[in-house]
């Protein structure tokens, strides 16, 4: 399972649409050595927001996707104060995103990630600590929902 680190959240992410915000998370992801390339991955991405947005709701959407490019399982979060239209299921702008990678064959990985993730980010409490919380707030925040 995918554990963060603090060079893994990004509390002041900078864009204004959906394709810059995903082109940084590609490149925090190959920076980090978790995908090897990160115009494939951002191709990954994107795509898979053709398919479906991600927008969660309540300001929160999870990019994920699936590659040989991933070379392990990881998470990356980033926050920004200004919010971006992010064709979100409650029709809200998105301001945090939980970035989700798996390599090729890490399915059922990605599957229980998102799995945990999606089981907290109901709550309104979680929400609110991803749009407050410090660095050290949403690793702990997000470690914890993950090793659950």
């Amino acid at each position: 399972m995918a554990r963060l680190t603090p060079d893994c959240i990004n509390l002041n992410i900078s864009g204004n649409t959906a394709y810059s915000i995903l082109k940084q998370l590609a490149d925090m992801a190959y920076a980090r050595g978790f995908v090897s390339d990160k115009s494939v991955f951002l191709q990954t991405l994107l795509q898979r927001e053709k398919l479906h947005s991600t927008g969660f709701g309540s300001g929160i959407a999870v990019p994920h996707g699936k590659s040989a490019c991933i070379t392990r399982p990881f998470v990356l979060f980033a926050r920004k104060t200004e919010t971006i239209d992010w064709q979100a299921a409650d029709g809200q702008p998105v301001n945090g995103w939980i970035c989700i990678g798996v390599p090729q064959a890490g399915e059922a990985n990605q599957l229980k990630m998102i799995g945990a993730l999606c089981r907290k980010i109901i709550h309104a409490d979680f929400i609110r600590q991803l749009q407050e919380g410090d660095v050290s707030q949403i690793l702990t925040l997000l470690n914890q929902t993950l090793s659950e």
